[in-house]
């Protein structure tokens, strides 16, 4: 006896419906059929008894799940157990990743991992995207986690989308536009432009969206998203950013949102990257599952 056979037990005298049952595992209703005859055969009795459409636990059922029960949750409790011997073997994680997911996603998801992991320690190297691309080619990290993926090496590099990052235009509020209700895209290219680093791929992303050109004599490059917002605090320019980057300034009513009148969604992706020929220690695998469910989640 396998112990998909004593699932379909449960889950079938959860649901009272052979149909339920093999859509919820699955697979076919002959399938679930083959299953309980398995188990009724090897202990000897009938489990169910099937009235109509329903399928209703007999006595001797009634007194067989309790027993199902416990040796499912001892397997699961075992798989746990042996899980949690194999994390605190790979009790540390290093990812490198750009500033933008590395300072304003990844955080509370590491936290919340910590705290269903709570032998795993996530450390995380957060650099301009061209390194962290140079740091995954050389092997210094084996995972990055970027936006807009800056680099040509298709051949060597798996790179895989894992969230939708919506960008936004922020200014001053006692900047002209904060008192518009919307602008042309293309009017930013007039203004005083602030930049993370001259590398950015976020510049060739707008120009291609918005159909044109900036002035390059209008962008200024001051270093981080901090620099940006705190530039744009003091009234220095404009920028678009991540919105995750500017949620308690905009929350707080510290900067101006600006929208725009085209119909043009701004957003930019946030890729996970690994080298082709490298396979990931378990904990990272976990790490990236777990990342992905609650990014999906949170979706919903």
């Amino acid at each position: 006896m396998d112990l998909e056979i004593l699932e379909t037990f449960l889950l079938l005298s959860k649901n009272n419906n052979f149909t339920k049952t093999a859509e919820e595992m699955f697979c076919t209703q002959a399938a679930v059929s083959m299953r309980i005859q398995r188990l009724e055969t090897y202990l000897d009795c009938r489990l169910f008894s099937r009235k109509s459409k329903k399928a209703e636990l007999t006595k001797a059922g009634l007194l067989f799940l309790p027993y199902a029960q416990q040796i499912s949750n001892t397997f699961v409790n075992a798989k746990e157990h042996l899980l949690q011997s194999k994390l605190m073997e790979q009790s540390e994680i290093f990812i490198t990743s750009s500033n933008t997911p590395g300072t304003y996603i990844l955080p509370n998801i590491m936290f919340l991992f910590r705290q269903k992991y709570p032998y795993i320690t996530v450390v995380n190297n957060v650099q301009y995207t061209k390194n962290v691309v140079s740091s995954v080619l050389n092997k210094s990290y084996s995972v990055g986690i970027i936006s807009q993926p800056y680099f040509s090496d298709t051949e060597h590099i798996l790179c895989e989308p894992i969230l939708e990052d919506p960008l936004v235009i922020v200014v001053n509020n006692e900047h002209p536009w904060a008192t518009k209700k919307r602008i042309f895209l293309s009017e930013i290219k007039n203004e005083i432009f602030l930049i993370s680093n001259p590398n950015t791929s976020l510049v060739s992303y707008l120009e291609k969206v918005g159909n044109f050109k900036f002035v390059p004599s209008n962008l200024y490059v001051v270093g981080s998203i901090e620099a940006i917002k705190q530039s744009i605090y003091d009234n220095l320019g404009i920028s678009v950013v991540s919105e995750s980057a500017v949620k308690q300034e905009l929350k707080l009513g510290l900067l101006s949102k600006v929208e725009i009148v085209d119909e043009i969604k701004l957003l930019r992706h946030v890729y996970c990257i690994r080298r082709k020929d490298e396979k990931l220690p378990f904990s990272t695998e976990l790490f990236l599952k777990f990342a992905k469910e609650f990014i999906t989640s949170k979706g919903k």
